[in-house]
């Protein structure tokens, strides 16, 4: 089964993602802040990051780099900035997908059977 770490200061995002998973076979874990949420990151026990770029505390855009620092594991970028600017940052500090808000659940939970897809190819390829 594989478990996604859900990094998202705002309850109805974070438990609607959370749910959304849940039913479609992944294990969920929550933080609700960065320092939280890169600590459970670093542990190794997941699959996928969905991670918000506005955090208290510890910014969504350093989790991201300190993580990447880290780890290989892929990183999804959930967040109501939009702008290309923000997007192309996202991308540069390590983010491998970034979805803005509002967002469809269809389209985050396709884009992460994608990168789990591509995960399991290089595993096995």
């Amino acid at each position: 089964m594989n478990r996604v770490l859900v990094i998202d200061d705002e309850p109805a995002i974070r438990d609607s993602v959370a749910y959304a998973l849940r039913s479609e076979g992944y294990e969920v874990e929550e933080a609700v802040d960065g320092d939280t949420g890169l600590e459970q990151a670093l542990s190794g026990n997941h699959d996928v990051v969905v991670l918000d770029l506005m955090l208290p505390g510890m910014s969504g855009t350093e989790v991201c780099r300190r993580i990447r620092a880290e780890t290989a594991i892929p990183i999804i970028m959930l967040t109501a900035k939009g702008a290309e600017l923000d997007r192309v940052l996202g991308l540069e500090v390590g983010a491998d997908d970034y979805v803005t808000k509002p967002f469809s659940m269809a389209e985050l939970i396709g884009r992460i059977r994608a990168i789990l897809r591509r995960l399991e190819l290089d595993r096995t390829g």
